[in-house]
């Protein structure tokens, strides 16, 4: 990697914190009532999973292109990445379980309840919740879904040829098949496959100069306007501009960027009980937005327990699996 690649890497590291925090605030601002301007501007923050999804593209890519990876190594790769999100998300799904299973024992819950039907449960595991009738748990669950089976299709396929036009053409063949017509399409890495493909592209043109790595980002984003609207297609064109010039960030998204990852799988249920919480303090509404705002900072504490306690000691366990066989 280029020496100079480490400014990029920032750059992602502040994305990675903006589409966490975006995300929380959707969620957590769509409860505005007295603000419903407001809360309509903070349910933009859904587009911060489509930043995820061009952060994967681009750090996967080159986590791979460092480590000489090749497809034979495949399974070596999925178990990294495997060690490196299962954790976070099963003690989530948990988490999640027992909560729930807490909440029907109290008189006062009028929510829905979550049985545990074990072929639910294994759907959740292997990620394959989109190709079953089961419910996610959680909805956030639907990205890991999406990026688990980007995670495959790279792993596989990508890195056969490292030819500069076999790249090419794999980007553009992969970035058009949204216009394929698959059942539950929403839940399905096609369906996000130009995002995708810019963040590869755009992490290959800083890698390497190549200006031919510019047809697939044209190319994606044409795809982006027809597949979604003028909004992503502003927001993701405007991500790898951000990428490409901007290379330091604040201290305060590097260590969002840090947790993001925590923040995002663990703030819905976060989010559950503080409701239940502040209902039963019975908060005044004129007091909403200093609610949204300590909501906010409880669910930043809590990610930053869940990411000392759990996603770090992952991570550091992901680093000590080579993508090589010694």
């Amino acid at each position: 990697m280029q020496e100079n690649h480490k400014g990029f890497i920032q750059s992602i590291q502040f994305l990675r914190g903006f589409a966490a925090l975006a995300v929380v605030l959707c969620h957590y601002g769509s409860s505005l009532v007295g603000y419903k301007n407001l809360s309509k501007v903070l349910n933009y923050g859904q587009y911060g999973v489509h930043v995820f999804f061009f952060v994967s593209g681009y750090v996967i890519c080159l986590a791979l292109i460092k480590n000489n990876y090749h497809p034979k190594y495949f399974f070596n790769f999925l178990l990294k990445r495997s060690i490196r999100i299962d954790p976070a998300y099963l003690t989530t799904i948990i988490l999640t379980l027992l909560s729930f299973w807490l909440f029907t024992a109290i008189p006062s819950f009028k929510g829905n309840s979550i049985p545990f039907i074990p072929a639910q449960f294994l759907a959740h595991v292997f990620y394959i919740v989109p190709f079953t009738n089961f419910g996610f748990y959680n909805h956030v669950f639907w990205t890991l879904c999406v990026e688990f089976q980007f995670y495959i299709l790279i792993g596989s396929l990508y890195f056969l040829n490292t030819n500069l036009y076999y790249r090419i053409c794999f980007l553009m063949l992969f970035s058009v098949t949204p216009f394929i017509p698959f059942a539950n399409s929403g839940y399905l890495v096609t369906t996000y496959s130009p995002i995708f493909a810019i963040g590869i592209a755009t992490m290959h043109y800083h890698l390497t100069k190549e200006k031919k790595y510019l047809i697939p980002i044209v190319f994606s984003a044409v795809s982006i306007f027809l597949n979604f609207n003028i909004g992503i297609l502003l927001l993701i064109v405007g991500v790898a501009i951000f990428v490409s010039f901007i290379k330091k960030i604040s201290k305060i998204f590097d260590f969002l960027g840090t947790i993001s990852y925590s923040l995002y799988i663990i703030h819905p249920l976060v989010l559950i009980y503080l409701l239940g919480i502040y209902k039963k303090l019975s908060i005044p509404k004129n007091l909403e937005l200093l609610t949204l705002t300590s909501q906010l900072l409880i669910a930043i504490i809590c990610a930053y327990i869940f990411y000392i306690l759990i996603e770090k000691p992952s991570i550091t366990l992901s680093k000590k699996i080579a993508y090589k066989n010694k």
